[in-house]
This record gives structure tokens, sequence and C-alpha cells, in this order.
């Protein structure tokens, strides 16, 4: 039987606060600087792009030189020595890009139609951005339908999060309700079941089966999964552990053995 949610109400305090500052922290431009989601975005999305620089004269090889050959072709000009040779981080780079955000869908949309063995993902609470793109990465390389980050707790999606993916968040499709109780019950009525992940679980990762569709759920990377989240899961798991020495893995890394165990 599914776990029913001990508060299905959310705490009203302070939420529109919430949201006002999560929209204004999603970003609607995008600097990319990897060239391999720049690729990505050229395939899926040409016309979101606002200017491409690259930051040096002469010879470009590798993937720089396939950029620059697929924005001539779907007309997008190269800005030569239009951008600096270091981040901000003194890292080096050869070239940018600035790209449209691309738009979110709804619960609805990303949870239509679900089959056996489909698997999408929830992040409560994740914070790093480079963790975002990491999962989204793994994600996309499993065939995961989707990822959903609620906006009130998850850092937004930012440039860093899109080069780390490598071009995964440039076609999975993401969603993000500002509640993330009420999307989950939500998402149950349409048939998905929610398994949740934690140290503590007594079940373990490894009796789950893709049986059924499925959507896992991963916490904040030092606090895990909120209360209400648990409660509003059908089912909780660990990761099993050989070795007690090292207790617990970046969620990164967790989020790519849970879905693995499901799509493998």
């Amino acid at each position: 039987m599914r776990a029913a949610s001990s508060n299905r109400s959310s705490d009203r305090r302070g939420r529109s606060r919430h949201n006002e500052r999560s929209a204004e922290d999603r970003p609607t431009t995008l600097k990319l600087r990897n060239p391999h989601t720049i690729l990505a975005a050229l395939a899926v999305r040409p016309e979101d792009f606002t200017e491409i620089r690259v930051a040096r004269q002469g010879d470009h090889s590798g993937s720089w030189l396939e950029v620059i050959q697929t924005a001539e072709e779907v007309g997008i000009s190269i800005e030569v020595g239009a951008a600096d040779s270091q981040s901000a981080q003194g890292r080096s780079y050869v070239g940018e890009a600035d790209v449209k955000a691309r738009e979110t869908v709804s619960i609805s949309e990303m949870f239509s139609d679900p089959q056996v063995g489909d698997v999408w993902l929830g992040l409560d609470g994740v914070q790093d951005s480079r963790n975002i793109g990491a999962i989204a990465r793994t994600a996309q390389f499993f065939g995961i339908r989707g990822i959903v980050l609620t906006r009130d707790r998850t850092a937004p999606i930012t440039s860093i999060s899109h080069d780390v993916a490598a071009g995964g968040l440039e076609v999975i499709q993401i969603s993000q309700p500002p509640n993330l109780s009420k999307a989950l019950s939500e998402i149950q009525s349409l048939g998905i079941w929610i398994v949740g992940t934690a140290d503590d679980a007594e079940e373990s990762l490894e009796s789950l089966k893709p049986d059924r569709p499925w959507m896992i759920l991963v916490g904040n990377e030092e606090k895990g999964l909120r209360r209400l989240t648990r409660d509003a899961c059908d089912l909780m798991v660990n990761i099993p552990s050989g070795n007690q020495f090292v207790s617990s893995l970046n969620v990164s890394v967790a989020a790519g053995i849970a879905i693995s165990t499901l799509k493998l």
C-alpha cells in the first residue's frame, strides 16, 4: 500500500516570499562554456542563441571547431576575440555562448502516459549547482523521463549546471513546482510510485524492480529528505555499503546508483 502523508497541507508562511525570490533567481540567459553543452543546445534549440564568442584568433580544433561550424550552418555569427580567456575563478576557456534558459513543464505534462519501467527523479533541496548538473547528465545517460526540483529550496539551474551536465539539461524535461509535497500527491494520483532514499531506511535499494513507473527522490546534501517528503513516499530504501568507514555518498553518485538499479 502507499504510505499516506501525515500532513498534506504546505506551510504557507513565507510562501510568497520564497516564490518571488526563486523567480528572481532563475536565470533568463545562460552563459555556456562547455563546447559539448553548446553543441547539444545548437542541435535542439538553435533559435535560443543570442551570441557565440571565442576568446582567441587562430585555428580551432576539436569540439570548438565543431561549435563554430555548426553555428555557421544555422546562421549564428561567431565573435572572434570578444571573450575573456579566463573566468572570474581563473579558469581558462576557449569561448562562450549566450543562450536563453529552457522553459520548465508542468507536473501533468511531465508524467503523462506513464509506462512500466519508466523512471523519473526528484531532488528535495539539493543546493549545489554542480550536483544538479552531474545528476542531470547521469539521468539523461540512462534515459530518465524527467527531473522535478522544488523552487523554494533548490538552487536554481545555472550556467554551471548546464556545463557540468554536458548536454543533459538541454533535452531532459524539468519541472519546478512551488511545493513538493503537493506535487508528490499529484504525481502519485497519475500512477507513479515514489521511492525515497535515506541511510537509515530499513529496505535495500536492491529490492527495487522495474515493475512499475517509479520516481526516485534524493535529498539535500547535508540533511537528506525532509520529513514531509519522506512521509509522502510509498517506500524508503538505503544504498547498501560494503565499507563502514565511509558511511555516505555524494548526492549525485547516490542518484546515479539508484537510477542504474532501475534502468539496467
